[in-house]
Formats: C-alpha cells, structure tokens, sequence
C-alpha cells in the first residue's frame, strides 16, 4: 500500500504579541532539527516580550551553548530577516550586525 501524501502546512511554532513564527511541518521533521536542544524546551524563553527579559534570554542561551546544531539554526536565522527571537545564540540585533558584516560595502 503507498503512503499517503503529505502536504507542507504551516505550523504556529510560538505566539507572543508580535512574535510569530511559522514552519512547514517537514521542516521540523529533518533529522537535524530533531537533534537540537531546545527541541523540548518552552518556545516562551527563545521568544522574550522584552528585550529587558534577561532571565529568559540566559535560559535560551544556556540551551544554545549546549546544542549540537546551533550553526545551522543561526544560519537559518541569518538568511531570513524576518525570523524573530533567540536562535543559534543570537538575537534580532546580533544577526543583524552578523549580515551587516557580511553584506559587501558599496562605494
């Protein structure tokens, strides 16, 4: 018997005033993300309601600092200005300083 099709769909991942997030299921269920370390921690630390919620962002950077597959999860973060929280140890600000650096100068 074939398997049945499965279409992408979206999946609200956190949702905090302004702070949305949405992924495709098949997204999550890449064997890389499986391996991250805050794959079962609260989505509520990695997206603060405030910048000045330095306890959630301590607890997000402690699970970052232990994961497996915090390059990529940055990376992804990186190409998408739009993704918002902690991801791959890095907040908005930093990545956007991280793309600033890696944009060239234009004359």
């Amino acid at each position: 018997m074939p398997s049945p099709v499965v279409r992408p769909r979206e999946v609200v991942i956190a949702e905090e005033q302004e702070y949305l997030f949405h992924s495709r299921t098949e997204d999550l269920q890449t064997p890389q993300w499986s391996d991250a370390a805050c794959r079962d921690a609260s989505p509520d630390v990695f997206f603060p309601l405030s910048p000045h919620d330095l306890t959630s962002r301590r607890e997000a950077l402690s699970w970052c600092a232990v994961c497996p597959i915090v390059d990529p999860c940055r990376e992804v973060a990186l190409r998408d200005p739009s993704i918002v929280g902690i991801w791959g140890g890095t907040d908005e600000l930093e990545r956007s300083r991280l793309r600033g650096r890696r944009l060239p100068r234009s004359a």
